[in-house]
């Protein structure tokens, strides 16, 4: 039986023999190069929570906020609304809204048929901060609106707002503080020039129309010998530490005090104790629970720190004694009796132990911020990860290219053997003729 050349697929032959020298090496290049993806993987995954985790640090760290919660309750809903933060101290106080802050709001009237004056110095002064209005520089034939605008768009207006009102045959021009308070009065002048017309802005003033008086809030704070306390504003939140009274509506001679309770909502403060035990879990193990991450000096030596800054004792107390412990798994979990004694017991130094400047959080916080940082620890770990998967990249391009060539070479000795062949079948077939 004979040798055929027809037998022989030098391109089929060639890629055998080159994948059977190049497997090897690619196995372990693709080894590397799948081990440095998911290492930078696991990175990125980690920077972005503990980001995500220094943020809610920051943000429980915060002077108005508080992972203890208190609930404020009316005995009438009718004049005012009452909130209470963490801050708050659990009591009952009685208020009774005298009045309610009022921004300043004047009215003047002009006739819309007339021509607005072409000069003076339209001057508005707001608790003694003072700018005006050239009208000769708001153009040929300004309307009202156009001094409205110049108004509201003045680079030394501190807080008037001026509107457009119109009734029958008059359209008045409103002018507003934008805050409320007896302090910030709207006091107007002009200064007329040449134009006649400047007439009808010195009537205006002259005869404008009061439609809200600039006034504080009063309220009276106990039920005998009552504190009085005045506020710019309606919203007031330093007369009861930690409650904030926003005042709606004035009450009646003869009415009687509202009563505000103020006490501790231990159901929500257990639910935000446990939304900070279960993101500090998370974050945990998420690298203990990640191959490419607990192998790696940086990230395993990150958990074991983050679970020692609840050691030692904060206020002069452990944390295990307020309900804050690890388990045998090493998870953080809570022991709900313990928890609820120390929030009744002494909310305060609760609360310091937490959330105080040498709390646990803030040391939580100065434990992570490093790691968040554009140019921090975890950008120069996944710029070296980056490094070496390039070179590895770099290696599978070259090993390629040396295996192309390897291809041809097998490709090149293939084709000429079929070429030999091709000759030796013709050769011998000329003996047998």
């Amino acid at each position: 039986m004979s040798l055929s050349a027809l037998g022989i697929d030098p391109a089929n032959l060639a890629s055998q023999y080159t994948q059977i020298e190049r497997a090897s090496k690619d196995q372990l290049l693709n080894n590397k190069n799948s081990d440095f993806t998911n290492r930078i993987k696991a990175f990125d995954g980690l920077k972005s929570n503990l980001t995500s985790f220094y943020t809610d640090l920051k943000a429980g760290l915060k002077t108005e906020t508080s992972l203890f919660s208190n609930s404020a309750t009316l005995s009438d809903e009718g004049s005012l609304s009452v909130t209470a933060s963490g801050k708050a101290t659990s009591g009952d106080y009685d208020v009774f809204v005298e009045q309610l802050a009022q921004a300043h709001q004047v009215a003047l009237s002009f006739d819309p048929t007339k021509t607005l004056s072409t000069d003076g110095e339209f001057n508005i002064d707001l608790a003694g901060d003072s700018f005006s209005v050239d009208l000769s520089t708001l153009g040929a034939d300004a309307k009202l609106s156009d001094l409205a605008s110049a108004i509201n768009s003045h680079a030394d207006n501190s807080g008037v707002k001026a509107t457009l009102m119109r009734s029958g045959s008059e359209t008045f021009l409103v002018m507003t503080s934008e805050e409320s308070g007896a302090a910030n009065q709207v006091s107007l002048n002009f200064t007329a020039g040449a134009d006649a017309n400047g007439a009808d802005i010195t009537n205006a003033i002259a005869t404008k129309t009061e439609l809200t008086a600039a006034q504080d809030s009063i309220i009276k704070l106990g039920a005998s010998s009552a504190l009085t306390i005045t506020s710019t504003t309606n919203k007031l939140e330093d007369v009861i530490e930690g409650v904030t009274l926003n005042l709606t509506k004035v009450q009646a001679l003869g009415d009687s005090p509202i009563h505000v309770t103020v006490s501790q909502d231990q159901e929500s403060s257990k639910a935000n104790v446990k939304s900070f035990v279960d993101a500090f879990n998370s974050l945990v193990n998420g690298i203990t629970s990640n191959d490419n991450l607990k192998r790696d000096n940086m990230a395993s030596g990150l958990a074991r720190s983050l679970r020692n800054d609840f050691q030692g004792t904060f206020e002069g107390k452990t944390l295990y004694s307020v309900g804050i412990e690890f388990d045998r798994s090493g998870n953080l979990t809570i022991n709900n009796e313990r928890l609820e004694a120390a929030m009744t017991n002494d909310p305060e130094a609760l609360t310091k132990m937490l959330q105080g400047e040498t709390g646990l959080m803030s040391k939580l916080e100065k434990r992570v911020e490093p790691y968040t940082k554009s140019y921090g620890l975890m950008t120069d770990k996944k710029n070296t990860l980056q490094s070496s998967l390039d070179i590895v990249v770099r290696q599978q391009k070259s090993h390629n290219t040396s295996m192309e060539q390897v291809y041809q070479r097998y490709l090149s000795q293939f084709t000429q053997m079929q070429q030999t062949i091709a000759q030796l079948e013709s050769t011998m077939g000329q003996f047998g003729s």
